[in-house]
């Protein structure tokens, strides 16, 4: 899994690759903490180049939601490939924050 962060003013922005699995999962709540919530509105996950999401990677963007969400932040998942996209309609994630499939 690789992880690449960008910040700008109270956006962040996170490009994932690879596989998110337990350790990808745990790789990217570390770099979560990292953040500086009090000082940051909108968080953006693009997973374009994502292969996989397991449970725990799922359950990582869950508590971050919630993190942003206590302090009036917004999260969105942005271009994930139609497997991943159909996964999160299915789990009416797209309830809690915006998603969006891979053009």
């Amino acid at each position: 899994m690789q992880i690449e962060v960008s910040q700008s003013g109270d956006q962040a922005r996170f490009s994932l690759q690879g596989i998110l699995n337990e350790q990808g999962a745990e790789e990217l709540k570390s770099r979560f903490n990292q953040l500086r919530l009090d000082s940051i509105s909108e968080v953006e996950i693009d997973c374009g180049q994502v292969e996989h999401i397991g449970s725990s990677g799922i359950g990582k963007l869950l508590l971050l939601y919630k993190k942003l969400a206590s302090k009036g932040g917004t999260l969105k998942v942005v271009n994930l490939p139609g497997p991943l996209y159909d996964l999160f309609i299915e789990l009416k994630m797209e309830s809690l924050f915006t998603v969006s499939r891979k053009a």
